[in-house]
Formats: C-alpha cells, sequence, structure tokens
C-alpha cells in the first residue's frame, strides 16, 4: 500500500521511509529482555511492539490508538499481551525492556 501511494509521487520520500523502516527493524532485532535474555523481537508481533514501543515513550492509550488507527481497547489488550510476555507487571517497565 505505501509503495503503490507514496513512491510514484515522492520517490525520495518513499526511500526515506524505508531507509527508517530498516534502521527500526534493525534496532528491533537487537532489543532483549534484561531478566530472560530473550530477544523482545522474538516474543512480541510486530503490531505488539509497535504499541510497546509507543507506551514506552509515554503515549496514552487514546495516543497509540489514534496513530495506529485501531481502538483504545484493542491497545489495552496489546500492551497486556506484551507485559504478559515480557513478564512485567507494570507499564512503567516497558521503558527498560523497549528504550536500550
Amino acid at each position: 500500500m505505501l509503495e503503490a501511494v507514496i513512491k510514484p509521487g515522492w520517490p525520495e520520500d518513499f526511500k526515506r521511509i524505508i531507509a527508517i523502516t530498516y534502521w527500526f527493524f534493525d534496532g528491533w532485532r537487537k532489543i532483549h529482555n534484561p531478566e530472560t535474555g530473550h530477544h523482545v523481537a522474538d516474543d512480541l508481533t510486530t503490531t505488539e511492539f509497535a504499541a510497546a514501543m509507543l507506551a514506552a515513550r509515554r503515549w496514552t492509550n487514546q495516543e497509540i490508538a489514534a496513530h495506529m488507527n485501531i481502538s483504545v481497547h484493542t491497545v489495552k489488550r496489546y500492551i497486556s499481551a506484551v507485559l504478559q510476555k515480557l513478564g512485567i507487571h507494570q507499564r512503567q517497565e516497558l521503558k527498560q525492556y523497549m528504550l536500550k
């Protein structure tokens, strides 16, 4: 979708978006859970990871929902799943796992 819409009209912007995407995923693979040593990428879906990164940056559920174009309820489900998968109990703890 991104390629079909942006690439033809704004090729330089498209290249920049792709470069950022590769940079993001390269960093994603390096983030790990300091308690277990597991890579976060192995434990979370792409969408869970995206929601967790925003939550770790102190975005509200409403802000995350608007940004991701999903409901607040869905954001809550994603964040709950992330906390469970990472074995942490509070949203505030996400920062130490996600923002290395």
